[in-house]
């Protein structure tokens, strides 16, 4: 292809991604289903792009996506929304991503007849869900800002675990180290990473915020802030500490630019300005299209009966979520009466698919097998999570304060509602 056709491609392609983002908008079918479906045509179906000519740089663009995607998601987020469902949110991860686990070990071991630690990965990359499709899916709908809540930070909290947790078993399997003191490691290692990730971007984030402040009228403070987090991403990652869980919390602190650096008594700050934020957004955006029409690009669906097993396995993940959501909402009637709304949220998406291109690229025996599985498995649930934002998100329950009748000026008991009822 020569440098024209190729930039008329991209041209394309970024068209192509703004319209897919747009229905998403207006219709909430998910942007991701389009642009897998716009990649499996251009790729298996009509050969109009080779995919091992990409195949060089499938990591790095794995990669640069996850990054992006979890410092953009860290920018969203906010101190009061984390104070107010966090113990109900962590909860939910670690309830969600269990039982999805189990189920799906369980059944790559008995039924897939997998091995053990092959079945657990598996498992450790569909348990959780993606924030670039739970918060877009979330915001179409007029749902209780306890549940909105939840989901967004529930979203992000297990896509950077579920990442973690599938590395280490995948560097169990690589270094051939599955003895008995194999997942004892593994939780020391999570447990490492995870706090140096989280206290290097704390600590990285204060101190950028206060060079924000000497840069604040500089034109292009987005565009180093990006390769700021680029480089320390390295940095982490060289020293052991988990870059994912940099990247969110990092983002987390640029977000929240005022009210954390508050917290540890530090007066001169900045806050994150909505045009970095639309930029981070943008950046976000232009890796997702590519990333997920590259991930079309490499699927074969070769054999239809790991599609009829990929989606019992999705139904399998749905009915554990069912048992997860409730068990985190219990005492709480808003969040119990929406548990239909939140047990549908279940999309698996970025992480699932980057851990896909990952693995196939790791050697281990039989990888090819895991991009097949996992695309249509992200297919399915993001299929699920749609049909449940249309039919459960009109009925989500609102609670109606109570309010002084007219007549008497007393109270009267407060109703419950269903947003149709409002409408």
């Amino acid at each position: 292809m020569t440098a024209a056709h190729i930039l008329g491609l991209l041209g394309l392609l970024l068209i192509i991604g703004f319209l897919a983002d747009y229905l998403f908008r207006k219709t909430s079918i998910p942007d991701i289903l389009i642009l897998i479906a716009v990649g499996y045509l251009m790729g298996p179906v009509f050969y109009i792009v080779n995919p091992a000519q990409l195949a060089p740089a499938s990591h790095l663009i794995a990669v640069l996506a996850l990054v992006i995607i979890l410092f953009d998601s860290g920018l969203n987020l906010h101190p009061g929304t984390i104070l107010r469902t966090a113990h109900r949110a962590l909860l939910l991860v670690f309830l969600s991503i269990g039982f999805s686990m189990a189920v799906t070990t369980a059944f790559a071991y008995y039924v897939l007849d997998w091995g053990l630690l092959n079945s657990l990965l598996l498992g450790a990359i569909i348990s959780g869900t993606s924030p670039s499709i739970v918060m877009p899916l979330i915001r179409r709908v007029r749902a209780p800002s306890e549940v909105s809540s939840l989901l967004n930070l529930e979203s992000a909290l297990n896509g950077a675990l579920v990442i973690v947790i599938a590395f280490v078993i995948l560097e169990i399997m690589t270094a051939g180290t599955a003895d008995n003191n194999a997942f004892t490691t593994a939780a020391k290692y999570i447990a490492i990473e995870f706090s140096l990730g989280a206290a290097l971007g704390v600590v990285a984030g204060i101190l950028w915020l206060w060079l924000l402040t000497r840069l604040k009228n500089e034109t292009y403070d987005d565009i180093l802030t990006l390769a700021v987090v680029f480089v320390l991403y390295f940095g982490v990652e060289y020293i052991g500490g988990s870059g994912v869980i940099f990247a969110l919390t990092f983002g987390l602190v640029l977000g929240n630019g005022i009210t954390i650096p508050k917290l540890f008594t530090i007066k001169r700050t900045i806050e994150t300005t909505e045009i970095m934020k639309k930029f981070h957004s943008q950046a976000s955006f232009f890796i997702k299209t590519f990333f997920f029409i590259y991930l079309g690009l490499i699927i074969t669906f070769n054999q239809p009966v790991l599609i009829i097993l990929s989606l019992i396995l999705s139904f399998l993940l749905l009915f554990s979520r069912y048992f997860a959501v409730l068990l985190s909402c219990l005492g709480n009637k808003t969040l119990v009466a929406n548990s239909g709304l939140l047990t549908t949220m279940l999309p698996r998406g970025l992480s699932a698919a980057v851990m896909a291109q990952i693995v196939f690229s790791s050697g281990i025996p039989d990888a090819w097998v895991y991009p097949d599985v996992i695309v249509a498995i992200i297919l399915i649930t993001v299929i699920i999570s749609a049909i449940g934002i249309i039919i459960l998100g009109r009925q989500a329950y609102v609670e109606v304060p109570q309010q002084p009748t007219q007549e008497s000026g007393t109270a009267t008991p407060g109703n419950n509602h269903s947003i149709d009822d409002q409408q």
